[in-house]
């Protein structure tokens, strides 16, 4: 097995933005270094959008990660990247539970996470009444292509934002995740935004994994999200 840094990752990322000639990046972000090394790699000529979560979501229970400090926000914003912090994503809200999530002009609650359910229990417990609904199976289904899911949750939120152009494709990358037994992705993709989720709008292109170290995803070792 090949071992790739972050840094790695990025290169390969500006590769293959250069061989679909896409100009908008987007980086999953928790402390604003992904966002700097993207800049560093690609360059003031490519518009860079750094998603995240606020530390203030911590603090409410929303997120399991610190997430990013105005003063993160900030320095990223000095630099020319554009910030978008969300408390959620709509897979965080239903990987907590019992959180109120807004897509559209409606707010949803969901509650549902059927990692280690037999797919018996799966099938029986999915429906509008069910533990288990449609963003749950979205959810567990994209984690079958580990961290490229972060890839496009981050997509959704930039899209959402109103920041993110809707009419071009843009590459979404995150690094490693935080337990480092996930690899690093980056997913060239048409954004939409969550309340089109389902209108085969938003449309993955290209898929990079790359894998590190203690890499449990490459090694087949036991994962735990």
């Amino acid at each position: 097995m090949v071992n790739l840094e972050m840094k790695d990752l990025v290169s390969l990322a500006k590769e293959r933005a250069e061989a679909f000639n896409v100009k908008n990046v987007v980086v999953a972000t928790n402390s604003g270094n992904s966002a700097n090394l993207v800049l560093k790699v690609f360059g003031s000529d490519y518009d860079i959008y750094a998603v995240g979560n606020p530390s203030s979501a911590h603090e409410r229970g929303l997120v399991r990660h610190s997430g990013n400090s105005e003063e993160t926000r900030r320095s990223l914003e000095e630099k020319g990247i554009k910030v978008i912090l969300q408390d959620q994503s709509l897979f965080q809200a239903m990987d907590m539970g019992l959180q109120g999530f807004r897509i559209g002009k409606k707010e949803f609650t969901f509650n549902g996470c059927f990692h280690g359910s037999s797919f018996d229990e799966v099938i029986e417990k999915t429906g509008p009444r069910g533990e288990f609904n449609a963003v749950a199976i979205v959810y567990n289904t994209l984690n079958l292509f580990s961290t490229a899911r972060v890839c496009i949750e981050v997509a959704l939120m930039a899209a959402d934002s109103g920041l993110l152009p809707l009419d071009a494709d843009c590459i979404s990358i995150t690094n490693p995740s935080w337990t480092k037994i996930l690899p690093g992705a980056a997913v060239i993709l048409r954004p939409a935004r969550t309340q089109d989720l389902f209108k085969r709008e938003l449309r993955v292109k290209d898929l990079v994994l790359v894998p590190g170290s203690e890499d449990a995803w490459f090694n087949n070792g036991p994962v735990f999200w």
